[in-house]
């Protein structure tokens, strides 16, 4: 008798905790694709001549260079900016070469320019200022992902480009000459629908010999997609269960 009261205890307490686990499911706002359109003007070196850049958005370009929209009212920046590029004729290198010989300086992409409020360019690289999960490390030639992140959203861009730190001089000579290439694939932001703040109430059960008891403790944070409905039905029939269960363990005693 007392083996068939812990397992309908056990039971019970299984099913408080599906109830628990119903209530909610947590979503991401979706990515979407800045309008991007390759005028074949992208390339580019830094400020210096000496280093491989690839312009998106640059109108001190030389030719300028508004393969992004400047404004987008509609569909702005939001939490992030993302550029997938791909990279070529620099074979199989994934650190700075001098005179032929390899450095510890691994070879890096990153995104500079101005959107909206936020700005920076090579010398907040060179400084240290930006974030290590925004610079991508470049493992010869293949294709990457860059990212930007903002605290706010911006409807507008004043200039943006993938800047690296490969020096083109060591592919072949200057930009015309250089076998370095980047090519843009796309550029992505988010859709800027931020998933509401909800209240959420997240109900455990415990069982024991005399009875069964419920406390519910109240979460507020990111929702995200509810079950709705049906995930309140599970977790009410789950309760339910739950106590049917121990009525039955009160009985048999």
């Amino acid at each position: 008798m007392k083996m068939n009261k812990v397992l309908a205890a056990m039971a019970a307490s299984v099913v408080a905790a599906s109830a628990f686990c119903a209530m909610s499911v947590t979503s991401l706002a979706a990515e979407r694709d800045v309008k991007y359109t390759d005028s074949g003007n992208s390339a580019g070196t830094s400020d210096d001549g000496t280093l491989l850049r690839a312009n998106i958005l640059n109108e001190w370009a030389s030719p300028a260079v508004s393969d992004i929209p400047t404004e987008d009212n509609d569909n702005p920046y939001t939490s992030y900016v993302k550029v997938t590029f791909e990279v070529s004729g620099i074979g199989s290198d994934s650190k700075v070469k001098s005179e032929g010989a390899e450095t510890d300086k691994d070879l890096e992409a990153f995104l500079c320019g101005g959107i909206g409020g936020y700005s920076r360019h090579m010398n907040e690289y060179q400084g240290g200022k930006i974030p290590a999960d925004e610079i991508v490390k470049i493992n010869g030639d293949g294709e990457y992902t860059v990212e930007w992140k903002f605290d706010e959203p911006s409807a507008t861009a004043q200039i943006l480009y993938v800047q690296t730190n490969i020096p083109i001089f060591e592919y072949g000579g200057d930009l015309a000459a250089t076998s370095a290439k980047i090519t843009i694939k796309s550029v992505k932001t988010d859709d800027g629908v931020e998933a509401p703040t909800t209240t959420t109430e997240a109900a455990t059960t415990t069982t024991s010999g005399t009875g069964t008891a419920t406390t519910t403790a109240t979460k507020k944070g990111e929702a995200s997609a509810q079950t709705g409905d049906a995930g309140a039905a599970v977790a009410v029939a789950a309760l339910g269960l739950a106590a049917a269960t121990a009525f039955a363990v009160r009985k048999k005693d």
